[in-house]
């Protein structure tokens, strides 16, 4: 029981952050456009999780980074990197079932945006409603070459209760 309340606390660490943008964005838009159309990708990630829509898996690249550092109850903190495909059915599979049983949801604060290159970094403060913890989120989002905006990494970190 304590393993799987641990998987899923790692799994909300994971998939809370950034949204989605149009997926009609335009190709090869202009800076000055990235982070206006990284907030509204934000804003839908957001409006996805807090549907329970698991959509939400739609929204990382088949090629995305996906790190989390977990900060155990005895103190050990383990690194770890999730295979985005095993994630995004992870992540689908939860929203279908659990997320919205426990009414799993996140708040987010301090948000800032940066560009990188073509893309955007968006750097948050999660509150999780479950694990009743404040923690920081990095993701890295832009247009992929159709326009579709996506998330390509997405760094978090979980805490468990001592």
């Amino acid at each position: 029981m304590k393993r799987a309340l641990i998987a899923i606390l790692t799994l909300l660490a994971f998939c809370q952050i950034v949204g989605a943008a149009k997926t009609a964005t335009p190709k090869g838009s202009a800076q000055g456009d990235l982070i206006p159309k990284a907030k509204a990708f934000f804003q839908h990630y957001v409006e996805l999780e807090h549907a329970f829509d698991p959509a939400i898996a739609d929204l990382y690249s088949d090629d995305a980074v996906i790190k989390n550092t977990q900060y155990r109850a005895d103190g050990k903190i383990v690194p770890l990197t999730k295979p985005v495909a095993k994630y995004k059915q992870v992540l689908r599979d939860y929203m279908k079932t659990k997320a919205r049983q426990i009414g799993d949801v996140s708040n987010y604060s301090n948000d800032t945006y940066s560009v990188e290159g073509g893309k955007v970094r968006i750097k948050v403060t999660r509150y999780s409603s479950i694990e009743k913890v404040s923690s920081p989120v990095s993701m890295l989002v832009g247009p992929d070459a159709t326009g579709k905006w996506l998330i390509y990494e997405e760094l978090s970190e979980s805490h468990q209760k001592r």
